[in-house]
């Protein structure tokens, strides 16, 4: 079985040598219409990442800046994803106006 490149970028993460601020977290979201997202999150000393599944797709992030929660942006340029938490609540938009796909999900 063949991983997918974002998977395999996920576990290669995991494999460097790991310092007390590293973590990895997985959520499980219920959002409107009934969506089920999963999230998987990389804290890093350096930086923070996201690995969202959604819709038979998964698709990675980077952090980015936000003014409040934490805001993460596709890091395919091809596929222009947002997905943006704050506390157990969470969206994810689509495209340079950030089109909601999902606006309306919480984390249980």
């Amino acid at each position: 079985m063949r991983l997918k490149p974002v998977l395999s970028l996920a576990l290669g993460l995991l494999a460097l040598p790991a310092h007390a601020e590293d973590s990895l977290t997985t959520v499980a979201y219920r959002c409107d219409r009934g969506a089920l997202v999963q999230a998987t999150y990389i804290n890093t000393a350096e930086s923070s990442f996201a690995v969202v599944a959604f819709e038979a797709r998964q698709i990675g992030f980077t952090i980015a800046r936000s003014g409040s929660g934490a805001r993460y942006e596709s890091a395919d340029p091809a596929q222009p994803f947002v997905w943006w938490t704050k506390g157990d609540s969470a969206m994810l938009l689509f495209g340079a106006e950030d089109t909601p796909i999902y606006s309306d999900c919480a984390a249980g």
